[in-house]
């Protein structure tokens, strides 16, 4: 009903709101306020302040104008005598929320139009509609919110962009498809490049005035030809990943040398500390898989030694600590016998060849299961096209469903474990020019130098550390950084060395001095024999006048 004119004009609180940017451009927004201009002039009343905008419609996301309308409400003085909207679903689609904002009104007197038409928030029946309204509303949302999902999904396995901007430097058109902008990926280019031979993210960003995270990132996941649409939805329970094929911007190689410069800044490129430490970063301990460090002793003497903190994967044989002198040397005149002729290289990639022969199988069953997805989605298209015709009934399709489901998530538990296992494999050419590059780089240093009987005491540290990266840049085939594993053996160590066209292995006596270190009983809780090998859970085995002093034996 029209309300009854006040003695004193009521001042208005005009809430507008859309769902949609369609909604925006067809000036819904504007007919909404000229309507409520027209509805507040007929009351006799003035709108004092404007609340709403484009806003999203799913219950639970957060709606700030609505909410600042709220908190307005509750000042003292009283901005405002009236809340006025267009019509009731303007108000919310979500009752939570309109329930909480109506006794937030009727609390402090202040009244609610629907347009022309007044509810007297105190009755329960006006309330009780308002809430009917809301619910509604909410429904629809959710039910336009999942076909708009849907949609989009949809598109995007067609290979259409719905989701978010374009990945960096690609541009896309309904006609043509996608297509790569030439200027940005001569940047990316130069980027790469430059990064490659050493120079960080954050001055080439602000070189070419980017952002060093969005930098970093599509250096590193956006160059390819995949770029990964995601879809999530808390309220709705969808959460799906599409994948679409893109214009790479760098070569394949470049991508693999980009993400090995990558992992190696994490690891074992960073500057040493007061000790120089040649296998620092790139030594670790073979029953557990983690780094060890390096210590130096008040004499001097050098030790790599196993952590003593608790780790998520504990260590049932650590080695306590090892000669980094004994080690260094054994390892370095390994690297010459492998590396420093020809013919050793040239074995050592005929020897590599079976594992990217294995890798190339990897490949085809990672075809076979990509193609075999795709006959699964089309599948599930067809079936819900069934429905839609009438053909089959919602139970059998519900059934057929379920069934292709659980053969779309065992293809894609398979298609992750195939991926992984492929992520280090290399070609036979980047196998080749590996073997070339360690090669000469040795043989460079052996004819500058002159190295005899394996005297490393002419290279510099810097020349050494330098091979050793060489050697070590990279993971194997099973996902483990390349580098040196320690293992205990009978009087000694072991080691195994798995790097670039190496895999072997050797052993290091056990100075004297350190075995009497290790079976002190002053060395663990309960003396050196306890400690040989603890049980994973075991207390850290080391002796009290050690614990807590790093750089000290």
């Amino acid at each position: 009903m029209i309300a009854k004119p006040k003695d004193v004009a009521l001042r208005f609180a005009a809430l507008v709101r859309v769902s949609t940017e369609r909604q925006v451009k067809n000036e819904s927004l504007a007919t909404q306020r000229d309507r409520l201009k027209d509805v507040v002039q007929t009351l006799g009343g003035t709108i004092v302040e404007w609340y709403g905008g484009q806003e999203h419609a799913t219950p639970g996301w957060e709606k700030k104008e609505i909410a600042r309308l709220v908190a307005d409400a509750r000042r003292k003085p009283r901005p405002f005598d009236a809340v006025i909207v267009s019509n009731g679903d303007r108000w919310s689609r979500d009752n939570d929320a309109s329930k909480e904002g109506l006794e937030v009104f009727r609390d402090h007197a202040i009244r609610f139009f629907v347009a022309t038409t007044e509810y007297d928030l105190f009755d329960s029946e006006a309330r009780l509609y308002l809430g009917m309204v809301a619910t509604i509303g909410e429904y629809l949302a959710r039910i336009q919110t999942k076909k708009s999902m849907e949609s989009r999904i949809h598109k995007a396995e067609r290979g259409v962009p719905t989701a978010g901007g374009l990945p960096y430097g690609r541009t896309y058109d309904v006609e043509k498809g996608w297509g790569i902008d030439l200027e940005k990926q001569a940047i990316i280019a130069d980027v790469a490049k430059r990064y490659l031979a050493g120079e960080s993210v954050e001055k080439l960003a602000a070189e070419h005035d980017m952002n060093v995270g969005s930098l970093h990132k599509t250096l590193t996941k956006r160059c390819g030809d995949t770029w990964e649409q995601r879809f999530d939805n808390d309220k709705l329970n969808v959460h799906r990943v599409v994948k679409l094929k893109v214009p790479p911007l760098l070569p394949e190689k470049t991508i693999k040398a980009v993400l090995a410069k990558v992992e190696a800044n994490k690891t074992y490129t960073h500057g040493q500390h007061k000790h120089a430490y040649l296998l620092g970063r790139v030594i670790f301990c073979e029953t557990c898989g983690y780094a060890m460090f390096g210590e130096t002793n008040t004499d001097g003497v050098r030790y790599y030694r196993h952590t003593w903190r608790p780790r998520i994967r504990s260590c049932s044989d650590p080695i306590r600590r090892v000669r980094a002198d004994d080690v260094e040397v054994a390892v370095l005149a390994n690297l010459f016998a492998a590396f420093g002729n020809a013919a050793a290289v040239k074995a050592a990639i005929e020897q590599a060849v079976p594992d990217l022969d294995r890798a190339r199988q990897l490949e085809g069953r990672k075809a076979s299961v990509l193609a075999a997805l795709k006959k699964q989605q089309d599948g599930r298209q067809h079936i819900l096209r069934l429905v839609l015709q009438g053909k089959t009934t919602e139970e059998e399709a519900g059934t057929l469903l379920e069934a292709s489901k659980e053969k779309v998530l065992a293809l894609e538990e398979e298609q992750l474990q195939l991926e992984a296992s492929l992520v280090n494999v290399p070609t036979r050419g980047d196998v080749e020019a590996t073997g070339r590059r360690v090669s000469s780089a040795f043989v460079r240093m052996n004819a500058r130098i002159g190295l005899a009987n394996s005297d490393f005491s002419r290279m510099s540290w810097q020349q050494k550390r330098t091979l050793v990266q060489d050697v070590f840049g990279g993971k194997t085939l099973d996902g483990r950084r390349m580098g040196v594993y320690l293992e205990r053996a009978a009087d000694g160590f072991r080691y195994t060395i798995r790097g670039q066209l190496i895999d072997m292995t050797g052993r290091l006596p056990m100075d004297p001095k350190d075995a009497a270190f290790l079976t002190d009983p002053d060395y663990a809780d309960g003396g050196g024999a306890k400690c040989a090998r603890p049980s994973p859970a075991a207390a850290p085995c080391w002796p009290a006048s050690a614990r807590g002093r790093r750089g000290r034996a």
